[in-house]
């Protein structure tokens, strides 16, 4: 691995304009749920059931509020946007021949997936991690209660971590919901090889995202899809859900890398 290619792949992914407005839209739609659910004078601490817990109530607590579902629903949206398309301008500048010639192809396209994957996780597991941290600063961090009929479903197999640390298991969530996001923000690199529009390739994560959600649909509605099962406080999480994501993300790059190499 050329370091300098690295630093140099970073430094495009995370100062530019468009991760100034990926950071705006997330932390945006964090501030509105903050404001209208968390902050919201209305909302009581004392349900008549139970102690209210900032585990029910940050913006990953559950689908209820409309801003939970829009966040989880723009994800790929939200991730694209920092460097997801800089391949694509590479390509059409002629500034990966110049990689070509300098002998560090490989070392670019390695760096291309690091820089893209970083950054799209990054600007949600920072959202992801702020609403948790607001929220906090007026909820308790009481033990979730089974009687709230909140949290996963009880065939998920993260059941026992929510009721019994769900301090663990918030954190575990918010890495694999970055996670998730850095390896939607690469699909745009593989769209970069079939696409000649700058806009489908950026919403080409979306695009994919919407399909899974659509077929989840169309198949009962059963919770399955991505916008769904990332919720920490939501939906069923079954573990293989989680293992064919991470699966789908080595085949992504593995396409990416062997189809780049080729690329002259």
């Amino acid at each position: 691995m050329n370091l300098v290619v690295l630093k140099n792949e970073m430094k495009r992914s995370f100062f530019n304009k468009g991760m100034v407005l990926s950071l705006l839209m997330g932390i945006g739609i964090i501030l509105w749920h903050q404001v209208q659910y968390v902050w919201n004078p209305a909302h009581e601490l004392n349900n008549g059931v139970c102690m209210e817990s900032v585990y029910y109530n940050w913006i990953g607590g559950s689908c209820a509020p409309m801003q939970s579902f829009l966040f989880y629903f723009t994800i790929p949206l939200i991730a694209v946007l920092p460097c997801g398309c800089t391949y694509f301008d590479d390509l059409k500048s002629g500034y990966i021949f110049q990689m070509s010639t300098r002998g560090v192809k490989k070392d670019f396209l390695l760096s291309k997936f690091i820089s893209v994957f970083l950054s799209g996780g990054f600007v949600i597991g920072v959202s992801l991690t702020l609403s948790f941290l607001m929220t906090a600063m007026k909820f308790p961090m009481l033990l979730p209660e089974p009687i709230m009929g909140l949290g996963p479903d009880m065939k998920s197999f993260d059941i026992n971590l929510y009721y019994q640390y769900p301090f663990l298991h918030t954190v575990l969530f918010i890495f694999i919901d970055a996670l998730f996001a850095g390896g939607l923000a690469t699909i745009s690199l593989v769209a970069s090889f079939w696409m000649n529009h700058k806009f489908i390739i950026a919403i080409a994560p979306f695009i994919c995202y919407y399909f899974l959600f659509s077929l989840d649909q169309l198949l009962g509605g059963n919770d399955y899809s991505p916008n769904y099962f990332l919720i920490p406080g939501f939906s069923p999480h079954l573990i293989i859900e989680f293992v064919l994501g991470v699966f789908m993300m080595v085949i992504v790059f593995t396409y990416f890398y062997s189809k780049g190499k080729k690329v002259e």
